[in-house]
Order: C-alpha cells, then structure tokens, then sequence
C-alpha cells in the first residue's frame, strides 16, 4: 500500500472515533485520540492553497521590485535582512517551538505558556535592536545599508509578539491563513503607489513593518474571540523561564546553525564582491526558498499530531512514513523541473538584468528536494522530544557549509555559495537517514517512499533536456512534457491512491 493510498484510507469517519491509548510514558493509562487526518488534511490543503496565493502575491512583489530598483539595491536590501535574519535566533531561541509543543499537550497552560513567551522574547527583541543599531552606526557597508538595517531591525518585535504558534498547537490555522493572505496582499498596491525607482529601497524595507503588524493584532483578535486564551489573564511573567530556555536551547542553536546556511552566502558574497553579485543571488536564492511555503504548510498542519504521537511509536512511525511520503512526491519533482528551466523562469520574471541569477536559480533548485526530505528525515525530531539530535545534525551542516563557503567563495564567488548549500543540505540528509537507522527513532525503510519520486523526477529532468534545443524558446511547451512525463510516473506508481479518491469523491457526488 502506498503513502498516498493509507493517507486517503484514513478518512474524515475514522478522525472522529476514540480509540483506547497506550499507557503514557509515566506508566498512568490514558485515553487519547488518534491522529486528526481530517483535520490535518483541512488544516494542510487550507495553508497549502493560502500559501501558493500568497505566494503569487510574494513573486508579484518580487518582480516589481527588482524592476524598479535593479540588482544593486536589491543587493543592499537582500544584505541587510540577511544580517538581522541572523539576529532573530537571538530573539526566538526556540521558545515558540517549546511552547506550541507543550501547548499541543496540555492545552489548559494556554495563558502560562504565552504570558512566558511573550514576556521573554520581548525583552530580547530590545536588547538585540540594540545591538543592531550600534552595528548601523558602525556603517560596515556603508550608510544606506546603515539606514536599512535600522529599519528591518524594528521586525525583531514582530517576530517576538508573533504568536501564530498558539493557533497552531490548537489546530486553528484556516482562518488565520487566509488573514495573513489578505494583509499580504495589500503590500502589492502600496508598492505600486510608493516605490517608483531605486532611491526608495528605504521605503520599501519599511513598507511590510504596517502589514505585518496588522496580521498580528488580527490573530490576537481571533485568539480572543475563539477563546483560544482568555487575554485578560495575561501579564508580563518570567515564571518558568529557567525551565523554557533549557528545553528551547536546543533548538536555539538548531535555528542558529539553519541561519548559518541560509544567510553565509548573502553576507560573504557582501565583502567579496558587492552589491551587484549579491542582488543576482539572493534573488535566485529567495526564489529557491519560495517552496518552502509548502514545507512550512505540511509541517504546521502534522506539527500537533507528531508532539502527541511521541510516547506512541506505532502511531509516531506512521506518522513519519507518511510525512516523508508527501514531502518527497512535491519536492523531488520541483527541483527536477527547476533545475531544467528554472533560467527562463528568472528571464520572465526579473528581466535581463536578472541573468546571472537564472543560471543560479537552476543549480539552487536541486537544494529544494533535499530541503523537502530533510524535513521528513530531521525536523521531525523536534516534536518528538529529541532536539538534541536536530540540533547535531543541523550544526555540523552548518559547519560543513561554513568551510566549504570559506574555501570556494573567494574563488568563485556566487557558484562556491551555491555549492555550499547543496553540499551542506545533502549531508544533513545523509546524517538523518544514519541516526534514525541507529537509534531506530520511529524507524521504516525510507528507499520505497523516496525511491519512487526520486526515479520519476529524474525521468521528468531527462525527458526536457533531450528535448531539441531549438525548443528553448518555447519553454512552456517543454514544461508540459515534463508535467506529463510526471503525470504518468505518477498513475503508474499511485493508481490506488488515485482510484480511491475518486471513489470518494463520486461517492460524496452522489450524497449530495
């Protein structure tokens, strides 16, 4: 039986039963449920769509932007979110993830928990602008780069009162997504309206700092309103925190080692080469990261199911066989096709200016299936209570990435970043597929859910660059060969899956 065929065998009628728990790791018995897959699935298709929406929006954005202000500006943008995304481990050191972790679990510490986090990420949201503002007056790279970073520093407190982890320990992520589409989507006719040539990069980097704190008051209206937590019970408190850093330092230094790969090439190619070289790929690279919308969609939506599973291996495996089904089937593919036309891609969206970048997006593209499986492989450590090993993993990548950047990056400039990504994301894969295996960590042969897409994605990669080269210009068209080479390997290998949902769905037709 396939993933796909036992994710559809576990209907919306099976959500609903209870079902006798096994004994919880204290030895008290308990009743539990099983995992919601009906509302997993809601909750997954609700952030996944929402999510490729706002995408939309985001690559509208995107394009406008770089347009209108060229590589070089987008440069010293790209630069300085790259210096305070490295700052924000410092301002959420892993205490959301604890928090939606333990609130998954025991849902009547809902106030405790957020009074706690809030409190504590506040306080160092202030002491990291702080530091933030010192290093703008420092100029490292000059005064518009200053301005620049002085500004998006002002996203540390968004990040800390962002507290879209609340609504997902209790599975209440449907109308907050399409929230956040809606205040997204805004920023679209305000850029239109403000920014109309490169001397506004400084309004831009500030035009999202409104909207995004719009999102934020709204969810805490709706938290409030769905009595998620009753806000009148919540004060500035630091009981506990001893108890929250410990658990959360971890994930802390796990968040900080993902931060090393996803910003060392930015920062480095700043010193080596300028702004010009760091407009072309961290416009590749951000377009790359653009899947991740689906990756953070699925694992939001299992997030809950896996923190209750862990004291229950059989339900945790399944869990996990499933989970990494899913991922490999969107990612493999993505990055397959990526790869083969992700230059055009660029070309449409960017502009000429933008050609360096696309030969870049493509290379880049093949991080987007490791990145998918490394989400099934290690991340899931994090809900089942092992940290420690994501943080390991996640660590000697960075290291990895660290060493390889320091040695080709001179050399090479934007391909030695490229190549320390891939190399580093493919090692946190291997390390993930070993200590799972060792340590049987809610362990299941992994080659006949990976095995499958991986083999469909190279015939998809093949299929297009045996095509005629004289067809490059019609690129839409080898898209479309490659869809329906992926189409085919698809029936061949999910027919049952794919027979039964249409079972479903005629039977619902007919209920109707």
């Amino acid at each position: 039986m396939s993933h796909l065929d036992h994710w559809l065998q576990q209907g919306a009628g099976q959500d609903n039963a209870r079902m006798a728990s096994t004994a919880e790791t204290n030895g008290a018995g308990a009743e539990r449920l099983p995992p919601a897959r009906a509302r997993i699935a809601a909750n997954f298709l609700t952030l996944a769509s929402t999510s490729v929406l706002g995408l939309m929006v985001t690559i509208l954005i995107s394009i406008y932007v770089r347009r209108i202000l060229g590589p070089a500006a987008v440069g010293q943008v790209a630069w300085a979110m790259a210096a305070v995304g490295y700052l924000t481990v410092l301002v959420t050191p892993g205490l959301a993830t604890v928090g939606q972790r333990e609130l998954a679990r025991h849902p009547e510490r809902s106030e405790q928990l957020l009074a706690l986090v809030l409190t504590l990420q506040t306080l160092l949201a202030a002491v990291v602008y702080g530091v933030v503002l010192v290093i703008a007056a420092l100029e490292p790279r000059g005064p518009v780069v200053s301005v620049l970073l002085a500004v998006q520093g002002l996203t540390l407190f968004l990040t800390a009162w962002n507290i879209s982890w609340v609504l997902q320990a209790h599975e209440r992520m449907v109308a907050p997504s399409l929230a956040a589409l809606a205040f997204n989507a805004l920023q679209l006719p305000a850029l239109v309206l403000l920014v109309h040539v490169p001397e506004d990069l400084v309004l831009y980097a500030a035009l999202a700092l409104p909207f995004t704190l719009a999102g934020m008051i709204w969810n805490f209206w709706y938290m409030r309103r769905r009595v998620l937590v009753r806000v009148s019970l919540l004060r500035p408190t630091l009981a506990g925190a001893r108890s929250m850093f410990r658990d959360a330092w971890p994930l802390a230094l796990a968040q900080a080692a993902t931060l090393v790969t996803l910003h060392s090439g930015t920062l480095i190619l700043g010193f080596t080469d300028g702004d010009e070289a760091v407009g072309q790929f961290s416009s590749a690279y951000r377009l790359m990261m653009v899947a991740a919308v689906i990756t953070a969609a699925l694992w939001n939506a299992y997030f809950s199911a896996f923190a209750r599973s862990h004291d229950h291996p059989p339900e945790a495996t399944e869990l996990s066989r499933e989970y990494l089904g899913l991922l490999a089937w969107m990612g493999l593919p993505m990055a397959a096709l990526g790869w083969a036309l992700g230059r055009h891609v660029i070309e449409l969206l960017y502009g000429p200016a933008f050609a360096p970048a696309g030969h870049y997006f493509e290379w880049l593209c093949l991080a987007i299936g490791l990145i998918f499986l490394n989400y099934g492989l290690v991340a899931t450590c994090v809900p089942w209570g092992r940290s420690d090993l994501h943080f390991k993993i996640t660590a000697a990548a960075a290291v990895f990435n660290l060493a390889i950047s320091a040695v080709t990056m001179p050399l090479y400039g934007a391909w030695g970043a490229i190549a320390a990504t891939l190399a580093s994301e493919l090692l946190i894969v291997a390390l993930g597929l070993v200590v799972r295996r060792r340590l049987r960590l809610f362990w299941h042969p992994m080659l006949p859910i990976i095995g499958p897409p991986f083999l469909c994605s190279a015939a998809v990669a093949a299929t297009i660059v045996l095509l005629p080269a004289s067809l490059d210009n019609l690129w839409p068209l080898q898209l479309l060969a490659g869809a329906a080479v992926l189409g085919a390997c698809l029936v061949a290998f999910e027919w049952r899956a794919i027979f039964r949902l249409r079972a479903k769905l005629n039977a619902r037709r007919k209920s109707g």
